[in-house]
């Protein structure tokens, strides 16, 4: 985006939120309803305590969209939860794919953006227990989350390089850390379902007095709902804190994944999905394509309340092996990666500050052999990637009675270097980018108003940059996306109707839209393809009254289409002006019933997505689709000594929905991942 059309953008931003301000200045003030915790998966929506940035923006009105969620023992305990598309179903703006099968891992998006993923996820930033997912390339895999054990989900909606840098499109923080009260527990549970499913889980949270710690692990293993998707997951983590006196410490946290099979049996023809949902391509068989994965991560971070401010100093690091036969090639990779982090802030009666340093490197062991039945053969790619990432940035507020200014700046530094040591193609592709934001609120009481400003960057990954068209080494020649984001919104509660809402109005502009295309050897090329445009509008509600029912539901419209680009093939050229981007439903529903007594408890979740594309051409079209689960739990049997059994039931699909979810630009028009028909999971949960 030019820096005119950024000025124009900033100067809009802030003339509606001012505008919106002033119609506001003299709504009336009433008392805040307490939250309620008795809904097992509760969406918070105000006030909000975002946790999901370097700063902690606590007891104050956050200017951006954000919205958290809580997982109580009574829904870890009761729920199946096997994909993050289960525990975060309803977030307004956040799409997930599970994709019922591990080989590829869950496709997110936040507005659409994150699109244009076939693996893995871009351009969003995630963390678990508050240590970065996302590497300095902007890679997330997220198979080392373990859904069955999250506490609590926080989402940042809008883009936010101002706090993350490169890839930050949206944010999705994960925490596993329980809660103080749940020291002392013991938790054991048994996952059975359709498809040869097995999961247990075990999770111990011994009393360490002013220490607190928590570790956890599970073992999953299934045949799939389709041919060849078969999986063996083996994944173990924690959280601990040392306390070191008053408000100072210690956290540390650790996750590992060990996943030694993981088949896939890759994407169809719209035909094939529809006659035999079930197969895998013959192609997929003769090369034994899967993931045999082992990752882990370690981190830790000393605070200390100072004379002069907050200090909070991190370290992390992450290790990841990937060996990869996909048709025709198998991909060997080795992955090791971490970062710094150092912030300082502090707070007054009139202004709320923060600065910070960070720094992440990666390198990535990358090599690339001719397939022999899925054995490697002839080496084809000899390379080491390296991504190295230095910023500085800081955030300011000043509380101005109701309303409240927000500003923050961002200047990151990002080099990617590729040593081929089968040839001379080394590349270097350096990027350097401010990320400023602003942003307004305004308290009116019982509701939130807010309007915000923010830009981002979005560089190439590894994968990105050394996926050429010619299949030599070295890099491709991409450009950065960049980002700028305006948006609006309220957000509050309705006291005597026992209401609480979200509402949000969104529009972004992305230069340089990296779009991938599929090549003869069924691997995947980026090129850089005009420009995009994504708006929207976003609705949650939550109504709890009196009584044991209890209702929530959410509707997000996103709009996102190219707004300029050109697509050339077979001797002929395609605009793409007015395209809507691939892999990207305008429309999403949510809703959940629930009913809770003292004997069960029920619930009945309707998830209505609408009509997306598979390629850019949109040519390919998937059809939208409505699904209903269904969970039956018994709120908990005491079975002496403190200990509890909570058994459940969970039927998924009830009305057995034939739909796909999608691979956005495959080759050979092979752009549908069937979803599992009507399937059923049960367990018990065991907590002492």
């Amino acid at each position: 985006m030019s820096f005119s059309s950024m000025r124009v953008a900033l100067l809009y931003g802030i003339g509606l939120a001012l505008l919106v301000g002033c119609l506001l200045h003299h709504s009336p003030s009433h008392a805040q309803a307490p939250p309620d915790t008795s809904v097992a998966m509760q969406v918070e929506m105000a006030p909000v305590e975002v946790t999901a940035t370097p700063f902690r923006i606590a007891n104050e009105a956050p200017s951006f969209s954000a919205a958290t969620r809580t997982r109580p023992d009574q829904a870890l305990n009761s729920t199946p939860s096997l994909s993050l598309e289960q525990v975060s179903a309803g977030l307004p703006g956040l799409s997930v794919q599970s994709r019922t099968h591990f080989a590829l891992g869950d496709r997110i998006t936040i507005r659409g953006l994150g699109w244009r993923a076939q693996f893995g996820v871009r351009g969003i930033q995630m963390l678990l227990d508050g240590i970065p997912l996302t590497t300095a390339d902007g890679q997330s895999v997220v198979h080392i989350i373990d859904p069955s054990f999250v506490r609590s989900l926080e989402l940042v909606r809008g883009p936010a390089s101002t706090f993350w840098g490169n890839a930050s499109g949206g944010v999705l923080s994960l925490s596993t850390r329980p809660p103080r009260a749940s020291a002392h527990t013991v938790r054991l549970k048994e996952t059975v379902g359709s498809y040869g499913l097995s999961k247990t889980d075990v999770q111990v949270t011994p009393d360490l007095g002013a220490h607190q710690l928590s570790v956890y692990s599970s073992y999953l293993a299934q045949d799939g709902f389709r041919q060849h998707s078969e999986t063996r997951l083996l994944r173990s983590g924690g959280t601990g804190n040392v306390s070191l006196g008053e408000d100072r410490g210690v956290r540390i946290v650790g996750a590992l994944q060990h996943m030694p099979q993981a088949q896939s049996p890759g994407s169809l023809s719209k035909t094939a999905a529809q006659s035999s949902p079930g197969q895998a391509r013959p192609a997929i068989l003769d090369f034994d394509v899967g993931k045999d994965v082992t990752q882990g991560q370690l981190g830790a971070t000393y605070y200390d309340d100072t004379g002069a401010g907050t200090v909070n100093a991190t370290v992390y690091g992450l290790l990841r092996d990937l060996r990869n036969p996909i048709p025709f090639n198998v991909i060997d990779l080795h992955r090791r990666a971490g970062g710094v982090r150092l912030t300082l802030e502090d707070e007054t009666p009139s202004l709320r500050w923060g600065v910070g340093l960070s720094g992440k490197l990666q390198h990535d062991d990358r090599r690339e052999f001719t397939s022999a039945n899925g054995a490697p053969d002839r080496l084809l790619i000899d390379q080491l990637e390296t991504v190295d990432n230095e910023a500085v940035f800081g955030r300011l507020s000043v509380p101005l009675g109701r309303l409240q200014v927000d500003a923050g700046l961002r200047y990151d530094r990002l080099q990617f270097e590729a040593d081929d040591r089968l040839g001379s193609d080394d590349g270097t592709q350096a990027f350097r980018t401010l990320s400023p934001a602003l942003g307004l609120s305004y308290e009116t009481g019982p509701a939130r108003l807010f309007a915000n400003l923010s830009t981002g960057l979005e560089a190439p990954t590894t994968t990105e940059l050394s996926n050429r068209p010619d299949g030599e080494g070295g890099f491709n020649d991409l450009d950065a996306e960049s980002v700028v984001g305006i948006e609006g919104g309220a957000t509050g509660t309705w006291p005597a109707q026992h209401l609480s809402y979200d509402l949000a109005l969104f529009y972004q502009d992305v230069d340089d839209v990296l779009v991938p295309f599929g090549l003869p050897d069924e691997t995947t090329a980026y090129r850089n393809q005009g420009a995009a445009r994504h708006r929207g509008a976003e609705i949650s509600v939550r109504w709890q009254p009196p009584g044991p029912v209890s209702v929530q539901a959410s509707h997000s419209f996103v709009d996102a289409e190219f707004t300029e680009g050109t697509v050339a093939a077979d001797n002929s050229t395609t605009r793409l002006e007015g395209n809507q981007l691939p892999g990207v439903p305008s429309h999403r529903f949510a809703g959940t019933l629930r009913a809770r007594t003292a004997l069960a408890h029920a619930s009945a979740s309707v998830r209505s997505v609408s009509k997306q594309y598979g390629d850019t051409q949109n040519t390919a079209t998937n059809d939208g689709y409505t699904t209903v689960d269904m969970r039956l739990s018994h709120p908990g049997i005491g079975i002496g000594g403190g200990a509890t059994l909570t058994p459940f039931l969970a039927l998924n699909n009830a009305f057995d929905v034939r739909y796909n979810d999608v691979v956005v630009n495959a080759f050979g028009g092979r752009f549908y991942e069937p979803a599992a028909g009507r399937h059923w999971r049960a367990g018990t949960s065991l907590q002492f």
